[in-house]
């Protein structure tokens, strides 16, 4: 017998069949058709609402390799005092992104991907994090210059507390991961003390040491107590950094 035959005799035989003998039969028959399509129908569903209540970024920390402790509150009060209105925009403070350069295994590949592509797109505005951390992005020269970023009269308010970069180790620095020879090894490369530019010889100042900023430190855990605060050259709020600078010294 063909194999329509056989479905039509099954068809015509299920017309008088019992309830459960038709739902039986739907489950053989049409069970992943179902699955499938609620599966499409939830996935498109979450999208749509995804795009229409996403809220702009109005500002972005990425607090490198750093845990939170409790923050909530300090980072509301920051919020507040920007004017921000938080129906409309959000204010990332992104603890998740943890990167070590001397060991680049899956986590830290991912990671300094998602960096680069929120870089890239000029979605972040702010860096903080430890002086160790924080290096290897200040000789990318990924930074504004305190010179560029801040008033004249700010430079002086926080000129004794500036991170440093050297120009000239800063060429020999591209000369060496520009040897691919050097990416395949542990990193062994010396940068001159970033609080020391008496001992550089053509010091430029990229951050600021968040020195006396005693309640961020009892709201998130560095790796250090050399935590530096730096604004990123394609930031689109340098005002909002330049405030948040503000609030983390006050």
């Amino acid at each position: 017998m063909a194999v329509m035959d056989e479905f039509k005799e099954e068809r015509e035989a299920l017309k008088h069949g019992t309830p459960k003998q038709k739902f039986t039969y739907f489950l053989d028959y049409y069970k992943w058709y179902v699955i499938i399509a609620v599966l499409v129908i939830a996935a498109g569903t979450y999208t749509i609402y995804e795009i229409v209540t996403k809220k702009d970024t109005a500002f972005y920390v990425c607090l490198l390799n750093t845990l939170e402790l409790d923050a909530a509150e300090y980072n509301a009060g920051f919020i507040e005092s920007t004017g921000i209105d938080t129906n409309e925009y959000q204010l990332i403070f992104d603890t998740d992104t943890w990167i070590d350069i001397n060991s680049m295994d899956e986590s830290t590949m991912a990671n300094s991907q998602k960096l680069m592509a929120h870089l890239a797109a000029g979605e972040l505005d702010v860096m903080i994090t430890d002086s160790n951390s924080i290096t290897n992005y200040t000789y990318q020269e990924d930074f504004y210059t305190m010179e560029e970023l801040l008033s004249p009269e700010q430079y002086e308010r926080y000129k004794p507390y500036f991170y440093y970069v050297d120009m000239v180790t800063l060429a020999k620095w591209h000369e060496y991961i520009s040897n691919p020879d050097n990416l395949m090894l542990e990193i062994d490369f010396d940068f001159p003390d970033p609080r020391k530019p008496e001992e550089m010889e053509s010091p430029v100042a990229v951050g600021i040491f968040l020195d006396e900023s005693e309640a961020l430190r009892d709201c998130y855990h560095f790796r250090s107590d050399d935590v530096v605060f730096s604004v990123f050259l394609n930031s689109s709020h340098t005002e909002t950094a330049l405030q948040y600078l503000e609030y983390l010294t006050q």
